[in-house]
């Protein structure tokens, strides 16, 4: 009977497992037992304690596994965890320290045992929930079996920068928002999910922050936010902001004309911000997206609505408009002359006019351009024109008609209302001339060389600029371009069995631009005999004008090296170096001194002296030097005088279009305009917009006066040269030292960059790129460490590589820490290699003796040791043919040039590089980033600072992780 009764109350009972989470962290119970019992009176509720007995007599099905997981949340087994972490902690002194070691551990603890919890199969699990009148409901739960990640995504949106939180389950992604987070648990439809450690860290963190401080004018603070996220290893979408650029610069303003409905003539007021046209209702910051990039435009708001105003003055009808634009009907914007008059109007307030030639519902003029040059005269190398353009009787303003070329557009608005049509025959005609020459009053002063690219044989041509270059010139140029027949002989004085061919062909390059007083760049690759091309036409020039002077300006590490080619190829002629503290500028009023050789710093200091002399011939070697217009050096250049002018560059242009610009205005001012207006015409359609039809037309201007030979083009009789990397591998102790640096380093710089931005933080990135690297090469070059070892695993291989080519063979060891120099010169010297050295510090005297010994055949130089910077161009070093760049960098095109020190004419074995790279180093992960941002690496990264500039915090993380 008593049997009975007990059966009969447990199958009144229903007893399930309550899950609370809100209790996670606190001392109560997280999991208790609870009952609902059915009696007489009706259903009472009951808790059993959290005890391994209860539990075995109530969820009989319940494994030994199962249980152990359930009582692990017993209050009295986490209350002796707890003291046990206390224990264990007992060595901070400081108690709020012992405090946060305890709770992160304590945090540890409860997600373990929780991830253990949601991996049993338990079916009654039920949670609390509060229904919609307040009241507390017990409903139904489950647990997802599998942790959970956090993504986030960042972006821009209006004025602030956003982070959104997503919780990725399997292969979908939901918001953040659709789920109630209960610290590390997030519950959606009753189901629990538990992230993992490292994204509940981030995800707690980012709770914290106020995200109102992420303006736009905060992005080092933004970017510092994405940073922090990136220590946990968590997903960070940025959409567009990864490779966005803030562009700050005041706006032109231009306003685009078009018909609207075919009924109104409609006038949008237009911002060009440095090439980006912004239109629409103003925004502190506008995104633009670009093929290559994202770009933030920040406007300016005062100028902005400067137009705006100015337009809504010019009608009484466009003070009610407010749509961003302004409209009127054909017949009111003909009325009493409106828009001619308005037309005049934008055009002499300077404000571009875009849209004329598009519109259909204006009269076109029945008349084509007429052009008549009245008069020519000449200023210096500038040719002023006398012209007048007519649509009839009516005559243009040049200024009106250049402003409209200008915009690109091909009409101009007439006095009767008419559009006057430039035709293509007009435009192919002048266009080039009123696009590049300067207006002056009834003038336009254009450069004498702007129609040599237009290819004209006549020295007056169907109205064009008399350029006084016959016709007879023009017969030998081209037979030059068909390159079938030698055009001159060599100078007497030239010391060489022969020119090669390409060599020739420039020589005579050289003479055809001189004889019209035209100048050029020589623009070979590295190794073709630049130099030797121009002391031929120096020497020519000599012979021709036996008292006129030439002047050499070159990088100081390059002087001897211009000295010693003079003195080998024309020996007759007595050239002489101005450079140095203790030079004597007597050298200048010398008159047996033909050829002066000097540096760019020099330069710049003695200008007032250089400035005055009337130069026969001046030649800028590594012309690149000049290629920033704001630069001292650049400014003096363009002070000198010359008949003749030379470039030598092997890069001309490095780092974009722009840089082109003061090396051909040093070569022939005025010929690419000035350098606003070469921006707005060529470099920003060409970069921005990757227009084919301007970079074809810079081409076009251009290619008279630029010569660019390629070795794969001329050279075919190089020999053969292979490119391959040399891996090392640490052994284990310069391993540890590596290792141990670098755990430092990104600690330090996390928390730099989290305290002071990461624009700030980029020196910290910066100097631990720098240590890490030198320890790949060698611990002994890491001071101020305690490091356990001097090991350098790339000392060792390479020393083993050059026992097995020596004495067979010679090798050039290119490094960019000089103290590597001194460690590589001990230990070679050591193992009984014997070495010379050129470095930062080496005269430039010295370099060429160094060099000579070198190239010496009776040399006992096994291994020529040279700093990356001061010897990747100018040397000749062709008696080495394996080279070693024991620790290369982002600049491909540096390296290049280092191996070209022996590849080059003059080689006759096969060369063969090597890049020490150690593996599983920032070196490896620098190669690879590199090869992942092939602009970084080729064209855009010539300097550490710019190298800063364009890492991103992912790049950051990835080489530090």
């Amino acid at each position: 009977m008593r049997a009975r009764k007990t059966n009969m109350a447990i199958a009144n009972t229903k007893t399930y497992l309550l899950f609370q989470p809100a209790l996670l962290f606190s001392k109560k119970s997280v999991i208790a037992i609870k009952q609902l019992i059915k009696t007489p009176d009706g259903i009472t509720t009951g808790e059993q304690p959290l005890t391994r007995a209860h539990i075995k007599a109530l969820f009989k099905s319940f494994s030994d596994e199962t249980i152990k997981a359930l009582m692990a949340f017993n209050t009295v087994d986490l209350e002796k965890i707890s003291i046990a972490l206390y224990q264990q902690t007992s060595y901070i002194v400081n108690k709020e320290e012992q405090k946060a070691a305890v709770q992160t551990a304590y945090v540890r603890h409860i997600q373990s045992i929780t991830g253990a919890l949601r991996r049993q199969p338990v079916q009654d699990w039920y949670h609390p929930v509060i229904s919609g009148d307040k009241r507390v409901q017990n409903i139904k739960c489950s647990f997802y079996h599998y942790p959970v990640e956090v993504s986030f995504y960042a972006d821009k949106k209006n004025t602030h920068y956003t982070i959104d939180a997503f919780i990725e389950i399997g292969k979908e992604r939901f918001p953040l928002s659709d789920f109630h987070r209960h610290h590390f648990l997030l519950e959606r439809g009753h189901c629990y999910y538990q992230v993992s450690p490292k994204s509940y860290e981030a995800l707690e963190w980012i709770c914290a922050q106020d995200a109102a401080q992420w303006i736009v004018e905060q992005t080092d603070q933004f970017e510092a936010v994405l940073l922090k996220l990136a220590q946990w290893d968590v997903k960070i979408e940025k959409g567009d902001l990864a490779e966005a650029e803030m562009i700050v610069t005041e706006p032109q303003s231009q306003v685009m004309v078009s018909e609207l409905s075919n009924t109104f003539l409609k006038l949008e007021p237009q911002f060009v911000y440095d090439g980006f046209t912004i239109e629409g209702p103003f925004e502190p910051v506008t995104k633009v997206d670009t093929p290559k990039k994202t770009v933030l435009v920040q406007r300016n708001k005062e100028k902005e609505e400067e137009l705006v105003h100015f337009l809504q003055s010019l009608h009484e009808k466009f003070s009610s408009q407010h749509n961003g634009f302004f409209y009127l009907s054909f017949s009111e914007a003909q009325k009493k002359g409106w828009f001619l008059k308005t037309y005049h109007l934008l055009l002499d307030k300077n404000i571009d006019l875009l849209g004329i030639d598009l519109l259909k519902h204006f009269r076109y003029s029945p008349h084509k351009a007429v052009t008549t040059i009245h008069q020519q005269s000449w200023e210096g190398d500038f040719a002023c024109i006398e012209i007048s353009v007519k649509f009839g009787k009516e005559e243009v303003s040049l200024t009106t008609l250049q402003k409209s070329l200008l915009n690109n557009q091909k009409a101009i608005m007439l006095k009767d209302g008419s559009l006057g049509v430039l035709g293509d025959e007009w435009l192919q005609q002048y266009g080039l001339l009123f696009r590049h020459g300067k207006v002056r009053k009834n003038e336009l002063v254009v450069a004498r060389w702007l129609t040599l690219s237009e290819g004209t044989d006549n020295e007056n041509d169907g109205g064009l600029i008399n350029t006084g270059i016959t016709a007879e010139w023009f017969s030998r140029w081209k037979r030059w371009e068909k390159q079938e027949e030698e055009l001159y002989t060599l100078p007497a004085g030239l010391q060489v069995e022969a020119l090669r061919p390409y060599q020739r062909t420039g020589y005579e390059w050289l003479r055809l631009l001189s004889e019209i007083g035209a100048s050029g760049c020589l623009a070979d690759d590295m190794g073709l005999g630049k130099t030797l091309q121009t002391i031929s036409f120096l020497l020519y020039k000599i012979e021709v004008n036996p008292q006129g002077k030439q002047l050499v300006i070159t990088p100081a590490s390059l002087l001897y090296n211009w000295l010693k080619e003079l003195e080998k190829f024309g020996p007759d002629v007595k050239a002489a170096v101005l450079h140095g503290s203790k030079r004597d500028k007597a050298v200048l009023n010398d008159d047996e001194n033909r050829i002066i050789i000097t540096s760019y710093g020099t330069m710049r200091q003695d200008l007032s002296l250089l400035e005055n002399i009337a130069w026969e011939t001046i030649v800028l070697d590594e012309s690149h030097h000049i290629k920033n217009a704001a630069t001292q050096t650049t400014r003096a250049v363009w002070q000198l005088t010359a008949k003749t002018r030379i470039a030598l560059s092997g890069t001309p242009i490095m780092n974009s279009t722009s840089d082109l610009h003061s090396q051909v205005h040093f070569l022939m001012p005025g010929l690419l305009g000035t350098a606003e207006f070469f921006k707005k015409e060529y470099a920003i359609p060409i970069e921005q917009q990757a227009n084919e039809e301007k970079a074809a037309a810079l081409q076009k201007l251009i290619r008279p006066f630029i010569l660019r030979r390629t070795k794969e083009q001329v050279a075919q009789d190089l020999p053969e040269k292979t490119e391959s990397i040399l891996w090392c591998e640490m052994d284990s102790e310069q391993r540890a030292a590596y290792e141990t640096i670098k755990e430092n380093i990104r600690t330090n710089i996390f928390t730099e960059i989290e305290s002071n931005g990461l624009n700030k933080g980029k020196m910290s990135v910066l100097a631990g790129l720098t240590k890490l690297r030198q320890l790949c090469n060698s611990a002994e070059l890491v001071t101020g460490e305690d490091l356990f070892t001097y090991d350098s695993v790339k000392t060792k291989v390479l020393i083993n590589e050059l026992k097995c080519i020596i004495p067979q063979h010679r090798a050039l060891v290119f490094s960019q820490f000089t103290s590597m120099l001194d460690l590589l010169e001990r230990d070679l010297n050591t193992a009984g290699i014997s070495t010379l050295r050129i470095d930062g510090q080496t005269q430039a005297q010295k370099r060429q003796e160094l060099v000579n010994e070198f190239q010496s055949d009776n040399s006992k130089a096994e291994v020529f040791l040279i700093s990356l910077k001061a010897g990747n161009t100018g040397l000749t070093l062709t008696k080495a043919d394996y080279v070693f760049l024991f620790d290369p960098w982002w600049n491909a095109a540096v390296e290049s040039q280092a191996i070209d020190r022996t590849h080059r004419i003059g080689q006759q074995q096969h060369v063969f590089a090597y890049r020490m790279i150690c593996r599983d180093s920032i070196e490896e992960k620098i190669i690879k980033l590199a090869g992942g941002k092939r602009k970084l690496a080729e064209d855009l990264i010539t300097t550490e600072e710019s190298l800063m500039k364009s890492l991103s915090i992912e790049d950051i993380q990835y080489l530090f992780e």
